[in-house]
């Protein structure tokens, strides 16, 4: 199980292994897509579905 916490301009996505991770808002003035600074990993967010993007894993649809 994947945690997203929206933070307004950004996100914190926890994940079932204990890491946590902060994405902002890319670009700034938007509310569904969001890249994490050091690692370029990404979060897309689709109404009730969520598509989290990690360097060298298959990307994970999370469904709320």
């Amino acid at each position: 199980m994947i945690s997203i916490q929206n933070l307004g301009t950004s996100l914190r996505v926890a994940g079932p292994d204990g890491w946590t991770e902060e994405f902002t808002a890319s670009p700034a003035n938007q509310s569904s897509r969001y890249q994490a600074a050091a690692t370029h990993d990404a979060v897309v967010i689709d109404g009730r579905e969520a598509l989290l993007m990690k360097k060298g894993a298959t990307p994970l649809t999370c469904r709320r």
